[in-house]
């Protein structure tokens, strides 16, 4: 499928829409907001955070012949947000709260949707955001759209000049370090046992399916299992089912309209060849989705909107309050085959889901807690 393939399916890509701020924090009777100026950190404490953060960096343990205990391979964590959409607020509270626990985190993975509706919905504030160029990122649709009213999509070495900046601090591999421009890369992380790799959905083509069917290969020969990264989900409602009784899982599922058809084939010939495939991590939604697609041994995760917004959302977001973040901490075992999933910031949806945290088995395909 060519890249106008992609587009006709997203919801959002069509034209820019306004991306109005959510509810503010309600004004006290002295006149100061309720909030009282509390940041992130202050917002989640580290009698909260510390608990959940310690716990998904346990490693399994196994004993040995004389019984002895014997720790496994590393877990693998990200902080994976998505559609920050040029909200520089929230932007810098992301980045604070992923420097002050740093050492518990491998990277930070931005999931596309940098901009807000458009190039001219775009600030090079982002950029100067302290520890934003070192953020592992993918394309989203308003990343690849030059102008509003009159629709003009951007070329990869566009986007890339625009939003790669940084990328020789990330330390991923990319098709030709000689020629750079395209939006496509691979990191390996070899103390857990997984390769990552990040796909340009805007401009998914024939080369780069075939480059990611080759990066798959070389994962399977090295022994790493593989976790893919993009903006889009990668399949439709229609072709994908929500895990049961799942908090991370909307009941909202309109907005799950785009699909990835070709690299879901390559991640299907990949595990019919023996590759271990972890899951899919995106954005796009706006709303919080967990399943698996339609015949196929694959899962998804995709996180809700980072910026503080409601827009095709289903929770309510209040400047000042928890609910003004919304991002994901995900640590993966892959000697128990588990996903762990911890919330940072919005938590209730208002179907009162409650998503704090969960366990995903992986290698069966649903929730374990």
């Amino acid at each position: 499928m060519n890249r106008r393939g992609f587009i006709a399916g997203a919801f959002m890509a069509a034209a820019p829409y306004p991306l109005v701020s959510a509810e503010k924090a309600v004004p006290t009777s002295s006149g100061a907001t309720a909030d009282g100026g509390r940041g992130i950190l202050r917002l989640n404490p580290p009698e909260q955070v510390l608990p959940m953060l310690q716990n998904m960096r346990m490693r399994a343990i196994r004993t040995d012949r004389k019984f002895h205990p014997v720790p496994q391979q590393a877990q693998l964590t990200l902080l994976h947000f998505s559609d920050i959409h040029n909200d520089v607020t929230n932007l810098r509270r992301v980045m604070e709260f992923y420097r002050h626990y740093r050492r518990f985190f491998d990277d930070a993975l931005l999931t596309g949707d940098i901009a807000g509706g458009s190039w001219r919905d775009w600030s090079e504030e982002m950029m100067t955001v302290d520890g934003f160029r070192g953020v592992l990122k993918t394309i989203g649709n308003h990343d690849n759209l030059r102008w509003n009213g009159t629709r003009t999509d951007a070329n990869a070495r566009q986007c890339y000049d625009r939003y790669f900046d940084g990328i020789a601090s990330w330390g991923v591999v990319q098709p030709d370090d000689s020629n750079p421009g395209l939006c496509y890369w691979y990191k390996d992380y070899p103390k857990c046992g997984i390769r990552l790799v990040g796909l340009d959905c805007m401009h998914y083509d024939r080369a780069q399916n075939t480059w990611f069917s080759a990066v798959l290969e070389t994962a399977r020969e090295k022994g790493l299992a593989v976790l893919a990264a993009q903006h889009y989900p990668p399949m439709n409602k229609r072709n994908t089912t929500g895990l049961p009784n799942c908090p991370f899982d909307s009941l909202q599922r309109e907005s799950l309209n785009s699909e990835l058809p070709q690299a879901v084939a390559a991640v299907d010939a990949f595990q019919k060849a023996g590759g271990e495939f972890i899951c899919w991590l995106g954005g796009h939604t706006h709303a919080d989705f967990c399943g698996t697609v339609n015949g196929r041994r694959q899962m998804f995760i995709t996180v809700g909107i980072a910026r503080n917004s409601e827009i095709w959302g289903d929770m309510r977001r209040v400047a000042g309050e928890k609910s003004q973040d919304l991002f994901n901490v995900v640590s993966v075992d892959v000697c128990r085959k588990h996903i762990r999933v911890m919330r940072v910031g919005a938590e209730w949806s208002r179907f009162m889901q409650r998503r704090c945290a969960m366990c995903l088995d992986y290698e069966n395909r649903c929730q374990i807690a």
